[in-house]
């Protein structure tokens, strides 16, 4: 039996931005994490420039940077006749420090988190600890977990549950998940192939139509991320066979049939929320909190903010504050979750998933208006790049 100030399950982007703004303000945190080593997630790859603002302080927006692809402009694209319409983020150079998107895997703030927390005191990750049940308690919680085979008792002050949409803590305590599945699920193909030559105008961030589909393609430091939905009730083995996989990149580039595959993924789509994010001295960020389709890279970054939300929020508590201030936590993260990253998401994930002709002819059309008109132009990117997502979540008391 051991004990900290606060347990966080789960190593992931959200976990440990968390814990590394907690340790800052001098409050003990152990880490809790199932793999045996820091998970080299490829799930999400795009950091926006609200998120770049807040990792800023703690030098993590420059070393990701250093490790990823600065985008900035991106665009929708019709893939046949090579029309364009082209979002530039120097619209928004007034409001941030970083006008661009970043292409850089999660995995990547992860590791630099577990390293510069390593050196922390007052952090203590452990690596293989299997969750197994949460026990609530009036002032404290207390978590089972197995480490080595072995079972393990852990008690804590304020249990963080920040381990993903298949959440242990979440089921632990019963706790509903409601939302629903998108019926279009998604697959993500890793290639070192340089698409750029044979796609003409192609930049860093791309969601293209194709005449009955759709594929977005994203640029990272050395390789490309291609995106697109498999065929309809596919099952998964045959859905990232190499055979198959190959038939959809020949449809992006002939020329890059039979190009080497890095990595191959198949994500099921949820939008998800719980009713509340707060349960007692239990505190749900990320994923284990809201779910949202990935399309426009909103999920990690949320989570991120989440946990600048969650830190700002308990750090007063823990101090002496009245625990009633993190019901705003609770009011100002799920009002964003729900009202602003999920409709967003949703809204994107039908946008670029549209093949009937006449219903693209208005989305394209719309694009068209906004791109050439500056005030609609930033307004748009202001929403996209989740800086109004920050600005609203501040003014929710």
């Amino acid at each position: 039996m051991s004990d900290s100030q606060v347990t966080i399950i789960g190593a992931g982007p959200s976990g440990l931005t968390l814990a590394w703004w907690l340790v800052e303000q001098g409050i003990s945190v152990t880490v809790l994490e199932r793999e045996t080593v820091i998970p080299s997630d490829m799930r999400a790859s795009t950091f926006h420039p609200a998120t770049l603002d807040l990792l800023t302080d703690s030098g993590l927006a420059a070393a990701l940077i250093e490790r990823g692809t600065v985008v900035p402009q991106w665009q929708y694209l019709i893939h046949e006749s090579g029309e364009r319409a082209v979002f530039d983020m120097s619209h928004l150079s007034e409001v941030t420090a970083y006008p661009f998107r970043l292409q850089c895997e999660q995995f990547q703030l992860t590791e630099l988190l577990a390293e510069k927390l390593a050196k922390q005191p007052l952090c203590e990750l452990r690596l293989g600890a299997t969750l197994q049940s949460v026990i609530p308690g009036e002032s404290q919680v207390t978590v089972q977990y197995q480490s080595a085979g072995e079972d393990c008792a852990h008690v804590c002050d304020w249990l963080i549950a920040a381990d993903g949409a298949s959440s242990q803590v979440r089921k632990s305590l019963g706790l509903d998940f409601d939302g629903q599945t998108f019926p279009k699920t998604s697959i993500t193909l890793v290639l070192e192939y340089p698409f750029e030559d044979d796609i003409p105008n192609l930049l860093g961030v791309n969601y293209v139509w194709l005449p009955d589909r759709h594929y977005s393609l994203m640029r990272l430091r050395n390789t490309w991320r291609l995106t697109y939905s498999p065929e309809q009730d596919q099952d998964i083995e045959s859905a990232l066979s190499e055979a198959i996989a190959q038939t959809h990149i020949a449809r992006v580039s002939p020329r890059a049939s039979g190009a080497a595959i890095l990595t191959r993924n198949y994500y099921t789509l949820h939008q998800r929320c719980l009713a509340r994010f707060c349960h007692g001295r239990t505190l749900f960020v990320g994923d284990a909190a809201h779910l949202n389709s990935p399309a426009g890279g909103m999920g990690m970054n949320s989570g991120i903010h989440d946990a600048r939300s969650l830190a700002d929020h308990l750090v007063p508590v823990i101090n002496g504050d009245d625990p009633l201030l993190l019901e705003r936590y609770d009011r100002r993260r799920r009002t964003i979750a729900q009202e602003e990253v999920q409709r967003l998401s949703a809204r994107n994930y039908a946008r670029h998933r549209e093949t009937e002709v006449s219903k693209r002819v208005l989305i394209w059309n719309e694009l068209q208006e906004i791109v050439s008109d500056p005030v609609k132009h930033r307004d748009f990117l202001l929403d996209a790049a989740m800086i109004r997502s920050r600005q609203r979540e501040m003014t929710i008391e």
